[in-house]
């Protein structure tokens, strides 16, 4: 089994119509926690992220407070930087607060354990630029479908994933799968 054979198996794919409770549908579902199970099956994909994020001599890695902070803090860990946790607002599903300060002109990776449609990565970029950070790369341990150039372009910094996998991701309005009557899979 290749690594990233490894990686995607320890996410349980699986194929249908699910909502990804991001205000976007999509044709794969990945049971993301069970990525976390076994830390020691993890250890090596993290390391070879962090392996590809090194170039950016970053100061700090910043990864929403769900398993992007997982992955980021382990990230950060490996490259002996600052983690930067970015947490969800309440009201709504790709807002996040940021709560250090003191961080301006800081180079600072984003790190999520998996990018589809790239809204809480986004979202992050977007915190760091307003606290004076500089956003400089993004990496994740699974990037989904057409996620690498998506989020590279909306963020004007390189994407690195340890794996891909083909998916594709809709905003809910517009979601071909829904317009064919395909019912919503449970996750």
């Amino acid at each position: 089994m290749t690594p990233d054979e490894t990686v995607t198996g320890l996410a349980a794919p699986r194929r249908g119509h699910f909502d990804l409770g991001t205000g976007f549908h999509g044709d794969l579902w990945l049971d993301l926690d069970a990525l976390f199970a076994r830390p020691a099956l993890l250890r090596p994909h993290v390391s070879r992220l962090a392996g590809r994020l090194r170039q950016y001599r970053a100061d700090a890695v910043c990864g929403p407070m769900e398993g992007g902070a997982l992955v980021g803090y382990a990230v950060a860990d490996v490259l002996g930087l600052a983690f930067l946790p970015a947490y969800r607002r309440a009201e709504g599903a790709a807002a996040y607060r940021l709560p250090a300060s003191g961080i301006a002109g800081w180079r600072v990776v984003v790190v999520d354990d998996a990018v589809n449609a790239g809204t809480a990565v986004r979202a992050c970029g977007g915190l760091l630029r307003e606290a004076g950070a500089v956003p400089v790369a993004v990496g994740a341990l699974l990037g989904l479908g057409p996620a690498s150039g998506a989020v590279a372009a909306a963020m004007s910094v390189p994407f690195h994933a340890v794996a891909a996998l083909d998916s594709r991701a809709w905003p809910a309005s517009h979601c071909p799968l829904c317009a064919d009557g395909v019912p919503l899979a449970g996750p």
